[in-house]
């Protein structure tokens, strides 16, 4: 994972480590971590800043080192480009751009590659996973259908 990085990511991700490792040990741990997303604007709790280092705490020492913070940048990127991805295929759906799939735009898409769909079939895909009832498919909606396939 960390392979794919330049040598000039790793020295962005040196210094942000460094910003975040405030007595310089080379490990941050939960006070520091809540301390700089504090001033971030972010208020964590201390359970919730906890659980942000046991997620990527593989040595299980309760602190962050630079491998460890290097892994969590590299997934939190490849969240970010995923979501990217969800969101321009959302917008494929949403051929009007209203923010919404209504049945004739998943009908339209799905024509292409499932066949012929009719009104029916397109309304009960709807109906799985449309949480507010009004016929069509939100963002989140959407999110829902895709993991449910």
């Amino acid at each position: 994972m960390v392979h794919r990085l330049s040598q000039d990511d790793i020295e962005v991700l040196r210094r942000a480590f460094s910003m975040y490792d405030q007595n310089g040990d080379g490990e941050i741990d939960a006070t520091e971590l809540k301390g700089v997303m504090w001033r971030l604007g972010c208020k964590p709790s201390d359970a919730e800043v906890r659980e942000m280092i046991r997620k990527v705490d593989f040595d299980n020492s309760g602190t962050i080192n630079f491998p460890e913070f290097m892994s969590m940048m590299v997934q939190k990127k490849r969240h970010a480009e995923t979501d990217a991805n969800l969101r321009i295929a959302f917008q494929f759906f949403d051929r009007n751009g209203d923010g919404y799939i209504s049945p004739e735009e998943l009908r339209s898409v799905l024509h292409k590659y499932r066949g012929n769909l009719d009104n029916n079939e397109t309304e009960a895909i709807i109906k799985t996973v449309d949480t507010d009832r009004d016929g069509k498919l939100n963002y989140e909606e959407f999110l829902t259908l895709l993991r449910n396939q």
